[in-house]
């Protein structure tokens, strides 16, 4: 089968990708095509077949190894130590590795409780908000994404992980060197970023082991299950995760749900007349959204036919999470936001035994800041016409450059 050529990635796609994701389903729920260092790869477009394969570990796992392929996408052989540390995370285990690497880190994420640091999480918005209203006095708009949604989250990470407060500046640096890293070029310049993330955390965990601090670093320090700990490498693996997968994601959700209900002023102005709607319009709005709009590769471990086509040993397959959350045969009018959408099965925080860790954490940073952002500038607006935003153009991420606004 040919591989087909779909655009996941212009600004185009990134405003309303609703269209192609119904091309690609049309062509079936299985679809082949040629991405960017991946090459050939099988995409998943429909709910049923997308969590038929995220369920599924023992036809599809996360490891190339167990198919004689060296790793995932035939490129992390290359990688630079630094960047080879950080990526052998738990979401790139298989059992029973993944069992226990996740056993450890829910049982430091257990000691702190999400419900009880909901106040924390408000007054930090509230501290946002204020510096956030006193640029807006000074120059008559802001960047929300620059001054609110990266910031505000970052604050919240660090705070749970117990990190420094004057360190953040250097993580927001970092993260966005990271995420921004859509070229050769860029992919070349974080390498360094990566040598000292490395080292200043191992200079952190030095100090958790002897001197523990409040927070998920010493957690996971201290953590034990069945007599193993982390070791100094998964260590550094779950850092990096926690304060990128715990961060960059929120900035996206947050930005690009505000955008939404700017684009939707009848359903923003309702929310806002009932904010006890906020946990439905949450579930929505991940849905519509869909910012993490793919997984990564994982790999056939056998022949076999799956939603009527021929898969290959070691051929590469993903889950577009974002197709899935778009199906009409799931979802009705999907391609229609509705705030109030009950049920909502959607796969934003994916499916399966790699169901995203902190979403508890996300959908409360994103109900607290929502409502206090509208509540407190219920007049917010956008400074400059729609059509003018400007969207990343990385595969997989659908998210704003920036989203100047004004507040009144």
């Amino acid at each position: 089968m040919q591989a087909q050529k779909f655009d996941l990635v212009s600004p185009e796609f990134k405003r309303n990708p609703f269209p192609v994701f119904s091309e690609m389903r049309s062509c079936g729920s299985i679809v082949q095509a040629k991405l960017p260092l991946i090459g050939r790869v099988w995409m998943a477009t429909t709910y049923d077949a997308a969590v038929d394969m995220l369920r599924d570990h023992e036809r599809f796992p996360q490891q190339a190894v167990r198919n004689g392929k060296k790793n995932v996408a035939g490129i992390k052989w290359w990688m630079p130590k630094a960047l080879k540390v950080l990526t052998n995370n738990m979401l790139l285990q298989d059992e029973p590795d993944h069992r226990r690497l996740r056993g450890l880190v829910e049982q430091a994420f257990m000691q702190h409780s999400i419900e009880e640091f909901r106040p924390r999480i408000e007054t930090i918005v509230d501290q946002f908000l204020d510096e956030l209203e006193l640029k807006f006095k000074q120059s008559g708009s802001v960047d929300l994404i620059e001054h609110f949604a990266r910031p505000f989250p970052l604050a919240i990470i660090c705070e749970l992980m117990g990190l420094p407060d004057e360190d953040r500046p250097m993580f927001s640096r970092w993260a966005q060197g990271i995420t921004n890293s859509g070229s050769i070029f860029s992919f070349l310049s974080m390498i360094p970023k990566l040598w000292k993330m490395n080292g200043y955390f191992t200079q952190q965990f030095k100090k958790c082991r002897v001197n523990p601090v409040p927070g998920l670093l010493s957690s996971l320090v201290s953590a034990e299950q069945d007599g193993h700990q982390l070791s100094e490498d998964e260590l550094l693996a779950m850092a990096f995760l926690l304060l990128f997968a715990g961060h960059e994601t929120t900035v996206h959700s947050l930005s690009g749900s505000v955008w939404t209900l700017l684009q939707h002023a009848d359903q923003l102005e309702a929310l806002q007349a009932n904010w006890s709607n906020i946990d439905l319009a949450i579930e929505e709005l991940l849905r519509f959204l869909t910012p993490v709009q793919m997984t990564k590769p994982r790999i056939a471990a056998m022949d076999m036919e799956f939603h009527g086509q021929p898969i290959q040993q070691g051929d590469y397959i993903i889950a577009l999470l974002a197709a899935a959350n778009c199906d009409p045969e799931k979802f009705d009018r999907p391609e229609v936001l509705n705030l109030l959408r009950d049920p909502n099965p959607h796969l934003a925080f994916g499916s399966g035994i790699h169901v995203c860790l902190g979403l508890k954490l996300a959908r409360a940073e994103m109900a607290i800041a929502l409502e206090k952002l509208f509540s407190r500038f219920p007049k917010l607006h956008l400074a400059v016409p729609e059509k003018e935003l400007q969207w990343k153009k990385m595969l997989g991420l659908r998210s704003l450059l920036k989203l100047p606004v004004k507040l009144a």
